[in-house]
């Protein structure tokens, strides 16, 4: 760690120069440093770093054909870097970014930014501006969402599966309605406490979860737990030798008597702490982003939303699997489903 990050203040953080920020970014790979050579993009010769005031970082690489032979090749090192196009200072988005994995409030950022700012003779930044960086990093964080391919389970270990629902009330009052809500996956393994979540708006037959377990879950996996709903009826199928262990939640069995790991509470408690992490819910895009985000937070969690598209299978044990499919219609609350949750 810099010694700059050592006991850091975000509330009294007057001690942190531009500069060391560089420094910061620099020596954790997220900036380019001025050792590094790259190539010119118009005569193909190496290019080495200028000074240039006019620069963020305040030097550019020139190449060092430009005396010789006179190329107007140059490369400014912030070009496809998560920093090109700020128009903020480096160190204003150090401070955000900061405030972005500690889970400050927009708020709470733009007070104490702002003293901040006052207190160097700086021009005070505005709401729109903290909301557009937070947005931005949400979208990072899809990126490394998306890019997340391992198989959960395996030898040994269970995997937990369970829907949940995102409800919303029209003016957040009177009922809710079926177009009001989305269905949720959530694929969970209790020994390596990682787990996904994808969005299924307003189905959960067995055509829609069963391919996302058989992509998502390794064929070795040993246990499968699950309620009793019938959409996981012969869920073992997708795998080589698991063995299909289940609890009835509407006869209040949320954990066997007789076996005391055969229940999906972990899960459960993963769709509460997902829940609370959706803060918007304007349209789709900000669910798939504050999921990606849920994700990226406790390195578990990925939206299927910004997973590339579900390819034709060719899994035969799938493929017979879905061929007995049972229709579960969506359920509401009328009856007292316990499997309904309110968000």
């Amino acid at each position: 760690m810099h010694p700059s990050l050592e006991n850091i203040n975000l509330f009294d953080i007057d001690s942190l120069k531009e500069e060391t920020v560089k420094d910061i970014l620099t020596e954790a790979r997220v900036l380019p440093d001025r050792i590094s050579t790259t190539i010119c993009p118009i005569c193909g010769h190496e290019t080495s770093a200028n000074k240039d005031s006019s620069r963020k970082l305040g030097w550019v690489w020139i190449c060092k054909n430009k005396y010789r032979y006179g190329c107007s090749g140059k490369i400014n090192p912030l070009s496809n870097t998560f920093f090109e196009n700020i128009k903020i200072r480096l160190l204003d988005v150090f401070l955000l970014i900061i405030c972005f994995v500690t889970k400050m409030q927009v708020s709470l950022v733009l007070e104490h930014l702002n003293l901040f700012r006052n207190r160097r003779g700086q021009p005070q930044m505005s709401w729109a501006t903290i909301v557009d960086f937070y947005s931005r990093m949400r979208e990072v964080t899809e990126i490394v969402a998306s890019h997340h391919d391992k198989l959960l389970g395996g030898p040994d270990k269970t995997i937990l599966l369970d829907e949940t629902f995102l409800t919303k009330r029209k003016y957040n009052r009177g009922r809710k309605t079926q177009t009001m809500t989305q269905v949720v996956l959530g694929i969970y393994c209790r020994e390596d406490k990682e787990g996904l979540f994808f969005f299924l708006w307003m189905e959960k037959k067995k055509r829609d979860l069963w391919p996302l377990i058989a992509r998502h879950c390794h064929p070795e996996t040993s246990i499968i737990c699950t309620d009793s709903a019938t959409q996981y009826h012969s869920v073992n199928k997708l795998f080589n030798d698991a063995v299909h262990k289940t609890t009835n939640h509407k006869k209040g069995e949320f954990v066997s008597k007789i076996d005391k790991l055969n229940t999906i509470n972990p899960l459960e408690n993963e769709n509460k702490h997902f829940k609370k992490a959706i803060v918007s819910r304007q349209s789709e895009k900000h669910l798939k982003q504050y999921t990606a985000l849920h994700f990226y937070r406790r390195t578990r969690l990925k939206s299927e939303g910004i997973s590339d598209k579900m390819p034709k299978t060719s899994n035969k044990k799938l493929l017979e699997a879905l061929s007995d499919d049972d229709e579960v219609p969506f359920m509401d609350d009328v009856d007292g489903d316990p499997d309904w949750e309110d968000f």
